[in-house]
């Protein structure tokens, strides 16, 4: 639920852009532009790219804040922001008042959606972690289709109600997650490192249900323990300086180049500036548009089920920088054969369409997913968070240049813009190729033994984990021994 505001934001903002009830407190008069009124770029650039800084910010110090005071004391810290962003926001008349509350929304976003991926990396079990992130997406996407969708019923609104009333519902995640947190535990792997086995125990074997026997939660408790043992033998200290050191820069390079896919995708420009390219495209029911666009992106999301646990996880990260490639070219090359017309418009309503579907389907939930599986358990916080904190400068960089590129004020390339894109989700295939492991239904503990082991990248697929079978395998024996001395006592 925790990126459910993400993606509401992202809808939202997407359609604030063309909204007039928005234009006459944030834009200009023109009679020439479509509805008499428009947008600068300056107002384009500060709205996405603020969020991006702030989300820049405080992702570079979720990992520390996680370390100190818990994965759910980052998700608190979070919705506490959320709140106060919100407010601003909605009471904002000034363009510094919008400006403030942009940048402490990401603020807000960074740490929840740092906090709440680390989380779910600690907490579920290694068969069920890649449809946990099946969730993950659908949140961010299913909060992007109500932004559109409230978006759509208030654009008619010739007053500040139009834009106010879609900023209102970030109020409702903050009360309904926060009051949740209150009955979930810490994770197990976050207590363990905090030298607390017992209420580690306990939080797994609140988090495991009857699922498990007491002889599995112990087997897992033994691997944990184990991982964590070798760990702080190979690095006495925790910070941002161990990310480079040893083995652990191959690893923080890894999530880094994954975290940043999200940016590499192109995703930015299609659900941040959907509604303002598809009016320009000559798109005229830009809103509705919008709708089924982020519906495809739902559908994308809800499908991998389907192979989800069956197809590796580099398999498919590669399919979708192929795909993903296709769909901008078919885009640009639409608008570069025939400008804006009704055929050119829903040639890239289309690909856009296609291309948010497989973008949701494969490198938006897998990429994030492996980023965090990467690190070992020590470090992960620190290496999710600057991963995370990379990938939002380079997306504060890319929201704020938009607007250069597709305005008809500026460079007016409209589509053509679609030709980066290519050559960055080719990049993705070949970065996949060449560096990301597989590590489908691998526990956190055999990752981070192979990286320890130096196992080749191509070679994690096939690998026997001796030491994370041998950790389970004592356990079990401890507990034999300790049932056999008590009944030898009774």
């Amino acid at each position: 639920m925790a990126v459910f505001e993400y993606g509401l934001d992202q809808g939202m903002v997407n359609g604030f852009q063309a909204m007039p009830g928005f234009l006459m407190d944030f834009g200009y008069v023109d009679p020439k532009l479509p509805g008499g009124l428009g947008i600068s770029t300056t107002v384009q650039q500060l709205m996405g790219s603020l969020v991006s800084l702030g989300m820049f910010f405080s992702t570079l110090i979720s990992g520390w804040i996680a370390d100190k005071i818990g994965r759910k004391g980052g998700l608190w810290v979070g919705l506490l922001i959320m709140i106060v962003s919100t407010t601003v926001q909605m009471t904002a008349i000034s363009f510094g008042g919008l400006y403030s509350g942009r940048i402490l929304l990401g603020f807000s976003n960074g740490f929840l959606l740092v906090c709440s991926q680390l989380y779910m990396q600690e907490t579920m079990p290694s068969n069920l972690r890649s449809l946990s992130y099946t969730f993950f997406q659908f949140w961010i996407s299913f909060g992007t289709l109500i932004g559109a969708i409230v978006n759509n019923a208030t654009a008619k609104l010739l007053n500040r109600a139009s834009y106010r009333i879609p900023l209102g519902i970030l109020y409702i995640i903050p009360v309904i997650l926060g009051i949740a947190l209150l009955f979930l535990p810490e994770t197990p792997r976050y207590l363990a490192s905090r030298n607390k086995p017992v209420e580690a125990g306990k939080a797994l074997r609140f988090l495991r249900d009857s699922s498990y026997n007491d002889i599995q939660i112990k087997e897992e408790m033994a691997e944990i323990t184990h991982t964590l043992e070798v760990d702080r033998e190979l690095a006495q200290t925790i910070g941002y300086r161990e990310l480079i050191r040893g083995s652990n820069l191959k690893r923080t390079c890894t999530s880094v180049g994954l975290g940043l896919f999200s940016a590499a995708s192109g995703v930015p420009f299609i659900t941040q500036y959907g509604v303002y390219f598809f009016m320009l495209s000559g798109d005229t029911q830009p809103f509705r548009d919008v709708i089924i666009l982020v519906c495809c992106g739902i559908a994308g999301v809800m499908a991998t089920p389907l192979f989800t646990g069956k197809i590796g996880k580099r398999p498919i990260l590669m399919f979708g920088g192929i795909v993903q490639a296709l769909c901008m070219l078919g885009l640009a090359l639409s608008y570069s054969v025939r400008g804006i017309d009704p055929t050119s418009g829903k040639v890239i309503i289309a690909m856009c369409c296609i291309y948010l579907f497989f973008a949701s389907a494969t490198t938006g939930p897998f990429a994030w997913q492996v980023a965090g599986e990467v690190p070992n358990q020590q470090l992960r916080g620190y290496t999710f968070g600057v991963a995370a904190a990379i990938t939002y400068l380079s997306g504060w960089s890319i929201t704020f240049t938009i607007p250069y590129f597709i305005n008809p004020t500026a460079l007016n390339w409209g589509a053509k813009y679609g030709y980066i894109w290519v050559a960055s989700n080719v990049l993705i295939t070949v970065f996949t190729f060449f560096v990301v492991p597989e590590t489908n239904l691998r526990t956190l503990e055999e990752i981070d033994e192979m990286y320890m082991a130096k196992v080749p990248i191509r070679k994690f697929k096939g690998y026997d984990c001796v030491a994370s079978k041998d950790a389970r395998l004592q356990a079990v024996q401890n507990l034999k021994g300790d049932e056999t001395e008590k009944a030898a006592r009774d």
